[in-house]
């Protein structure tokens, strides 16, 4: 499973070269930094509680994204450019009742390949990616510290549309969806770490994922 993915990230890694030396002309740039609600979807892995109404709440959180695009002159399929690109996207996720908590972050890297169709008033976008996921829970249990890490492969998925008040800002949305997959993580608790495995735990292993409705600006140069 591991081989399949570096193989699919290196495929990414080479088709972003390739669209980079094709570029000619009329390059285009675009930063972008968004932020918006965000659900966890998927498999809780490693928390504290595992109660219905416990992970019904710890499972809206808060995402935020920056990313960077590369456009050029050169159109696929009529009106649409392809653009290599990079993302980062960081996520929160918590919950606190009497005697737990947990307040899980997640921060996610990965190179881009996209698709634009950029009109006068408006543009619109697709993008794909494999990179890897940084994850964290800063639990605590009786008041006492208890930190669980799960850093995983992981890949994106997105779509936006943009509106033009300006020849290089916009106002954008995106929905992003970030996927990944573990049977395992690492627990520090009381001064020991050791590594749980999940394959056949009550707990369950397998994909979780976060879904998110991302607002903000876009920057073209």
């Amino acid at each position: 499973m591991k081989n399949k993915h570096y193989c699919i990230l290196l495929g990414l890694i080479t088709l972003a070269t390739s669209a980079f030396s094709q570029n000619t002309s009329k390059e285009v740039s675009i930063f972008s930094i968004h932020a918006g609600p965000s659900r966890y979807m998927g498999k809780l892995i490693g928390i504290t509680n595992y109660s219905d109404h416990y992970k019904d709440d710890l499972r809206d959180g808060f995402e935020w994204n920056m990313s960077y695009y590369y456009l050029g002159d050169q159109y696929i399929f009529n009106s649409w450019r392809l653009a290599p690109g990079v993302i980062y996207q960081g996520g929160r996720f918590q919950n606190t009742e009497e005697n737990n908590s947990d307040k899980i972050w997640m921060h996610y890297f990965a190179p881009q390949l996209g698709l634009f169709m950029v009109k006068q008033k408006y543009s619109l976008s697709l993008s794909a990616g494999l990179g890897y996921q940084f994850y964290k829970d800063r639990s605590t249990v009786y008041n006492k510290p208890r930190d669980v890490s799960m850093n995983k492969v992981a890949y994106n998925l997105s779509a936006g549309g943009e509106y033009f008040f300006s020849p290089q800002w916009g106002i954008s949305a995106r929905l992003s969806w970030i996927i990944s997959n573990s049977d395992s993580y690492s627990v520090k608790y009381h001064g020991q770490r050791w590594q749980v495995e999940l394959p056949n735990s009550n707990e369950g292993s397998g994909d979780y994922s976060r879904l998110s409705l991302l607002i903000g600006l876009n920057y073209h140069f």
